[in-house]
């Protein structure tokens, strides 16, 4: 039989190893999941990076390559791939080095420079190719290009000047032979003008009109081109605005001009046939004056700018007009929206007894002027 202190020596080392096994249970657990989690790698894909490249640019001039790639990168450190994602903190630059590159056009292998060593980088596309010359520097006249838009609606060419006349065209040396002229492109004229000013950048085109490489930035002229624009003659139209007094049945309108003169593309000028002229008729109960700017969107231009309209009420129920017609060269009439109060039946009989007697004694005056014509003397008895 065992004695009581060894059974309670026993029970204590037994504890103690299964203290010591749940530790290093424990701890290999931690462990396991520290590794796991470290293996996690983060991505991103970046766009557009320009690529760096690097050449004797005092003797060469190179061309033909895309300018920028795009760059994937990746890394398990999330702070320092943040740090190389974001453009203002970013440390590596993509290049291409082309110091050990013959003259000619060749494939040139790109690579990652300066990226910290904890983040890894894959280009797309991963090689270029490039155009290398022995570079040159020519004087050129400069021509304005002017948009084949500007005939099409319609505008006369008077003049062109392009200032300076003359630029220096620096380019590679093979390059600088097969160019035909230089231009300046002048963008499309979006509204009416009778003038163009433009400062653009130049271009260098070969024989069939292709844009060629030059030097970037390439050199800028001012251009002016004087126009002169299609034009029409067109009618006026009285458009009234406001509400009349109650009195007044409608009114008639004196022009000073009937037609005027627009000038713009020809796209907007077979659109328009008349000019709608607005005439505030609030309150008017006499003849009155007004002179009204003709209105105009910016499509085209309006000569006279303005016109003078007399504006003459006539009064519900007669035949009373204020008007005054001198000097106007012509007469406009127009009815309101207020619809005339309904005449009476008996002066309606009046009216046509009016307008009879008014027929007849038109047809008295053509006879006696008919007479008078075919030489008869006679005259109406008292």
């Amino acid at each position: 039989m065992k004695k009581p202190s060894q059974s309670n020596w026993f029970s204590g080392l037994l504890a103690l190893l299964f203290a010591l096994l749940l530790f290093f249970n424990a701890n290999a657990s931690g462990s396991i999941s520290n590794i796991s989690g470290s293996n996690q790698v983060y991505d991103e894909m970046l766009y557009n990076i320009p690529v760096q490249v690097e050449y004797d640019q005092d003797k060469y001039f190179v061309s033909g390559y895309e300018e920028t790639v795009n760059v994937h990168l990746s890394s398990a450190n999330r702070i320092q791939l943040n740090l190389e994602s974001n453009e203002d903190t970013r440390n590596f630059q993509v290049v291409a080095d082309l110091t050990k590159t013959p003259l000619g056009t060749s494939e040139i292998q790109l690579r990652v420079k300066g990226l910290s060593t904890a983040v890894t980088a894959e280009i797309e596309p991963k090689t270029i190719t490039v155009t290398v010359e022995k570079k040159v520097t020519k004087t050129f006249n400069v021509e304005a290009q002017i948009p084949e838009s500007i005939e099409a609606e319609g505008y006369k060419i008077e003049k062109v000047a392009v200032s300076p006349k003359s630029v220096e065209i620096t380019t590679g040396e093979e390059t600088a032979k097969v160019i035909d002229r230089v231009v300046a492109p002048l963008s499309n004229v979006k509204q009416s003008v009778d003038a163009i000013k433009q400062t653009v950048n130049v271009q260098a085109l070969d024989s069939k009109g292709q844009v060629l490489s030059i030097e970037n930035p390439a050199p800028q002229v001012k251009v002016t081109v004087d126009l002169s624009l299609p034009s029409k003659e067109v009618g006026l139209t009285i458009s009234p605005t406001g509400s009349p007094p109650s009195n007044v049945e409608h009114y008639t309108f004196n022009l000073s001009e009937q037609k005027v003169e627009i000038r713009g593309t020809k796209s907007v000028l077979d659109a328009i046939n008349t000019l709608e002229l607005p005439v505030d008729i609030s309150n008017i109960k006499s003849s009155t004056k007004q002179t009204i700017k003709i209105p105009t969107n910016g499509e085209y231009i309006v000569t006279p700018e303005e016109v003078e309209v007399t504006i003459n009420p006539v009064f519900t129920g007669t035949n009373t007009s204020f008007s005054e017609t001198r000097g106007q060269s012509s007469v406009t009439a127009y009815s309101s929206q207020v619809l005339p109060t309904p005449v009476p039946s008996s002066e309606k009989i009046n009216s046509s007894s009016s307008v009879s007697s008014t027929s007849s004694s038109t047809s008295t005056e053509s006879t006696v002027e008919n007479d008078i014509e075919n030489g008869s003397s006679s005259t109406p008895e008292n």
